[in-house]
């Protein structure tokens, strides 16, 4: 019995070493397990912190895209606004000018006629004090020729008064002395 009881210390010993190494054994296997799981996790964890990082860089340079495209669409909508003006007011510029051109126009033909009408007036006015004058003149000459037609007429009368008196004085003698008698 002795051979069974050191068999069985001996199978103790083996049962308790192959445990121990069964421990360590299972230790060593959870540790690996444990340290696996740990750089897996790590490993997770930096893949997500570079999605993460990633993805926040692309919502970053997504906003910054935004961002320029909106200022170039207002810088864009400021030069077309400049442009506008600019247009608007050469347009009204080159309105004003036609305006003022064909104002300008009227106001010359306007000159000008009034130009041609006062030398119409004055010509006419010329034309008239030529034709009172030339009235007045023949006026007169026809004032002088009656009047020397009557001045004629008057020596002629007065001619003819005197041939009658001269005849008339011989018969008034002779009547004058027909009634003294």
């Amino acid at each position: 019995m002795e051979g069974i009881g050191i068999m069985d210390q001996q199978q103790k010993q083996n049962i308790s070493q192959a445990a121990e190494q069964l421990t360590d054994s299972t230790q060593q296997a959870f540790r690996t397990l444990a340290d696996r799981t740990v750089a897996l996790q790590e490993s997770n964890l930096k893949l997500t912190q570079t999605f993460v990082q990633n993805w926040i860089e692309q919502v970053h340079n997504l906003a910054q895209g935004t961002r320029e495209a909106t200022q170039n669409l207002q810088e864009q909508a400021q030069r077309q606004r400049e442009a506008t003006e600019t247009l608007s007011e050469e347009a009204t510029n080159a309105y004003s000018e036609f305006l003022n051109s064909t104002l300008s126009f009227y106001q010359e033909t306007l000159s000008t006629a009034t130009q041609v009408a006062q030398g119409s007036v004055q010509r006419a006015s010329e034309a008239t004090q030529q034709g009172v004058q030339a009235g007045v003149q023949a006026a007169i000459q026809a004032s002088q020729q009656a009047m020397e037609a009557a001045s004629q007429a008057g020596q002629q009368e007065a001619q003819a008064v005197s041939e009658a008196g001269s005849e008339g004085n011989g018969r008034g003698s002779r009547r004058r002395s027909r009634s003294r008698s």
